[in-house]
């Protein structure tokens, strides 16, 4: 049996170069996404808590309305909590009333408000 000998020559390790525009890539990356990071962790300290869609703050009530000819619920929404968000004020309007079809006149409904019209 014959032996081979493979003679390979010693890997030479060449330092990798960069250009200017791939160390100013390898500087820049690293500080936008802290910088995001911060932001973000900072804004989530900052942002107020969400407020709860039930009537629960200060001024907040209910209030008994008979359903006239032509009112609707985002009309009724709007008109006795209009600095709540309406999608917020119907969804609540059917939750406390159990509603499951169209409005018929004189219903009598239970509308959240907060303080006076």
């Amino acid at each position: 049996m014959s032996q081979i000998a493979l003679s390979v020559p010693a890997a030479s390790f060449q330092r990798i170069t960069l250009t200017r525009r791939g160390r100013l890539v390898l500087l820049v990356t690293p500080l936008v996404l802290l910088a995001t990071l911060a932001l973000f962790v900072i804004g989530g300290f900052l942002q107020p808590a969400n407020a709860s869609s039930s009537v629960s703050g200060p001024g907040a009530s209910l209030e008994e309305v008979t359903v006239m000819e032509g009112d609707t619920l985002w009309g009724l929404a709007r008109q006795y909590a209009p600095q709540r968000d309406a999608r917020d004020v119907v969804a609540e309007i059917g939750e406390l009333n159990s509603l499951s079809g169209p409005l018929q006149a004189g219903q009598t409904l239970t509308v959240p408000s907060a303080g006076g019209r």
